[in-house]
């Protein structure tokens, strides 16, 4: 992931779309010209996706419309733009924006933009601990002196702890919770915002076939870069290699995320496919698909991760070292990403 340091541990970063351009009859209309059309489907006011002298096609019927003015909810049309003849329009019908047109001499279109929205989330402290005493901390052990090994295995631990958060953590602030009434945050992680976002998420509650995985890699693609990473559990990758016999070509490279990668180019878009070993258990039928980048590692200035010696008291007859770390998970654009779940051996 990209990385970037925050001075506020509630850290914050802007959001934007660019303009609808579906939408869909919420009622049925006749042939009637000019026409209100009934739109629903692109927000909560779905009429101001579109904009005077916009041409919609109605994909059912094939006809052009050419819009003159635009209300929330609809939007005031001449009929028949075109070769293709008025037809009733009915409930549902998928009316895309295909362009506008402008007559000769004319002055410039009305505005229509959309406007960037803040987002949100919090940095977490994340502690590790190691203590010896003084004793084993001399001892000639067999593997070597005890120190050196327990940093190690330590740091591991809190690098894992932390990556966890960033998948499974829910975005949360309290001041009660602690011993002392001082705040205390987690970061929200990648389950939480796709769960809570506009991601598409299938959930396969059994086994995976070559079918189900094309309709999952097909809306997954929809919007974001045509390269993605799939972070597989156990019972996914297992059946993509059952899928993948002797059909396509996957590809072992090295990638610049400094761990080995399948590479599978499908007409969709190329999947880099990594085994995720922390989807186990009731997460062993999970995957990720992710637009890497709509993701950053976002640390409080001077706190990403330390390593912290002797902090123990001044008395005791040993040593406590600490890893510390705040930082937390910055997430944007959930359409990008999409999630499998549910997956059976």
């Amino acid at each position: 992931m990209l990385k970037a340091a925050t001075g506020n541990p509630e850290f914050k970063w802007f959001e934007d779309y660019y303009g609808g351009r579906y939408a869909r009859a919420s009622a049925a209309y006749g042939t009637t010209d000019p026409g209100t059309i009934p739109v629903t489907g692109a927000g909560t006011n779905s009429g101001y996706i579109f904009t005077k002298n916009d041409i919609v096609k109605n994909a059912r019927t094939g006809e052009n419309m050419l819009v003159t003015s635009v209300n929330a909810n609809s939007f005031v049309c001449a009929r028949a733009f075109g070769t293709t003849a008025a037809a009733a329009i009915l409930a549902g019908d998928g009316l895309f924006i295909v362009g506008n047109t402008n007559e000769e001499n004319g002055g410039a279109r009305n505005v229509n933009s959309t406007q960037s929205t803040p987002q949100t989330n919090y940095t977490q402290i994340f502690k590790t601990t190691i203590a010896l005493s003084n004793t084993e901390k001399e001892a000639n052990l067999y593997g070597g002196k005890d120190l050196p090994y327990m940093r190690a295995k330590k740091g591991t631990e809190h690098a894992l702890d932390i990556e966890r958060a960033f998948w499974f953590g829910e975005k949360n602030y309290s001041t009660s919770a602690g011993a002392q009434g001082h705040p205390m945050r987690t970061t929200g992680g990648i389950l939480e915002f796709i769960l809570a976002g506009n991601s598409y998420v299938q959930n396969q509650g059994g086994a995976l076939t070559a079918p189900d995985l094309n309709t999952f890699l097909r809306e997954g693609f929809t919007y974001g870069n045509s390269e993605k990473m799939l972070f597989c559990g156990g019972y996914v990758l297992q059946a993509i290699n059952e899928i993948a016999r002797g059909q396509i070509l996957m590809k072992p490279v090295e990638s610049t995320y400094g761990m080995k990668i399948s590479q599978w180019v499908t007409a969709f878009g190329t999947v880099n496919i990594v085994h995720n070993p922390l989807f186990v258990e009731e997460y062993a039928g999970y995957a990720f698909l992710l637009d890497m980048e709509s993701f950053r590692y976002r640390f409080m200035n001077n706190r990403d991760t330390q390593l912290q010696t002797n902090i123990q008291a001044p008395d005791a007859d040993g040593e406590v070292d600490q890893y510390i770390t705040e930082c937390g998970l910055e997430r944007k654009q959930a359409p990008r990403h999409a999630l499998l779940k549910g997956v059976l051996s």
